[in-house]
Formats: structure tokens, sequence, C-alpha cells
């Protein structure tokens, strides 16, 4: 489980395994980073949200 700003998206991205993570999509869940004194409300989505297509791979 790992959290982060995105510099490129401009916003966090939070990478972890939720228990029946695919039926959760859209839910709202709480990120947590106690290194840096973050605590940011996140959707679960797509792990492959940037480019489903796979168009940037083929540019």
């Amino acid at each position: 489980t790992s959290v982060c700003w995105s510099p490129t998206l401009k916003t966090h991205l939070g990478l972890a395994f939720l228990k029946d993570g695919r039926a959760r999509h859209g839910e709202t869940v709480r990120l947590v980073d106690h290194l840096r004194g973050t605590d940011i409300l996140c959707e679960v989505v797509n792990p492959v949200f940037f480019d489903p297509e796979g168009g940037r791979a083929r540019g």
C-alpha cells in the first residue's frame, strides 16, 4: 500500500490491495500517509486508469 502526489496528474495516487477491490470501483476510501501528514479521500478506480486503450504506447 502506498500513496503519493503525482506532479503530472496534479493529484494524489494510491496503490493498495482492497478486499473485493474490483467490486468497489467508484467507492471512496481514506488514504493516510503518516510520514508526510497526509490524510485524503480517494476514489477506487480501475488500476489501468491513465491510458486504458493503450494509445500512448502506440503513439
